[in-house]
């Protein structure tokens, strides 16, 4: 592992495979041989449309679903091998922020419990310091110290996912993991919680591993962003070169649904996608994009492409390259 890099993943499957009597089982491809890296202290993005695994990649990464193979190592240590008692001292270094700021917070218990039980489980500081810790995580956050004795129910979503963030920062993680934290929240509060997350990030060195599927919300945030489709990484780069020349023709039209105006004044053109990605039980034999891309030749349907590097660190799988 590099030592620059704090999260490694390579060749990641998750397999879920369900029984069927008088049937060979049903086998899902969630996740198919993903590999990246995560340089410390930097934040890498994970974009995709619903049934991409992006969502399953993070919970993998979490060991919060089983791995059906590959590894993840962080900060040298391989945690995709880790069970019982290790994994669960291990998770103080990984910490993950729900997608929904409502139903990830228990309502029964208040705020300033809520993020002070990672201390308490994981046994960190002086237990008399606890509570004063709780406020100034709650200060770190942008929520006033007082606030800790009221109800979740008490606050609106971008408050609460403050408190998500603030529970997140109690461990001292060194990998925070994000599913779609914004996603359900207004724009201007979208803002409000990236801008926070770019503050704590340069006031704490944490890293972020950051799943959404809004490419604006990505460009914000992110260092370096990897393309998902249908379990597999299609395409990787950092943020300008992604954004700025995108190779794979599915990246093209995530792009080109972004409302946007070139330096001409004039409105870029949106393409469309046909059809539906198919099914991850029977996946196609060539390219999985293939089905839906509108430059496919006979051999995108007959052969998988390879992920190549086509610069520096810009990868893609496609055999238009």
């Amino acid at each position: 592992m590099s030592i620059e890099n704090l999260l490694e993943v390579n060749d990641l499957k998750v397999h879920f495979s369900k029984k069927k009597m008088f049937a060979d089982p049903v086998v899902v491809h969630a996740v198919d041989g993903v590999s990246f890296s995560i340089p410390k202290g930097k934040t890498f993005g994970i974009v995709g449309e619903s049934g991409s695994g992006k969502t399953t990649t993070a919970l993998a990464v979490l060991r919060l679903v089983g791995i059906t193979s590959g590894t993840v190592e962080l900060g040298g240590q391989e945690i995709s091998a880790l069970e019982g008692e290790d994994l669960r001292l291990a998770r103080r270094q990984f910490q993950m922020v729900f997608q929904d700021p409502y139903s990830s917070l228990d309502p029964r218990r208040r705020v300033g419990d809520i993020v002070r039980e990672p201390m308490d489980l994981m046994d960190i500081g002086e237990e008399d310091a606890r509570d004063e810790k709780v406020r100034e995580l709650f200060v770190k956050v942008g929520l006033r110290p007082e606030l800790t004795e009221l109800f979740p129910h008490q606050f609106s979503g971008g408050q609460r996912q403050r408190v998500g963030l603030a529970r997140a920062l109690a461990s001292e993680p060194e990998l925070i993991v994000c599913d779609e934290p914004v996603s359900a929240l207004d724009v201007a509060v979208q803002a409000q919680i990236l801008n926070l997350m770019r503050r704590l990030q340069e006031d704490t060195g944490v890293t972020f591993l950051f799943i959404s599927h809004d490419l604006g919300v990505v460009q914000h945030l992110c260092d370096h962003v990897a393309v998902m489709y249908l379990g597999q990484i299609v395409e990787q780069a950092d943020r300008i070169t992604l954004f700025k020349n995108p190779k794979h023709p599915y990246t093209q039209a995530l792009l080109s649904a972004v409302p946007r105006v070139d330096s001409h004044g004039s409105h870029t053109e949106r393409q469309h996608l046909q059809g539906d990605p198919p099914s991850p039980i029977n996946l196609p034999k060539g390219c999985r994009f293939a089905g839906r891309c509108p430059q496919a030749m006979a051999i995108c349907h007959s052969e998988p492409p390879a992920l190549q590097e086509i610069g520096d660190r810009h990868l893609a799988s496609c055999h238009l390259l």
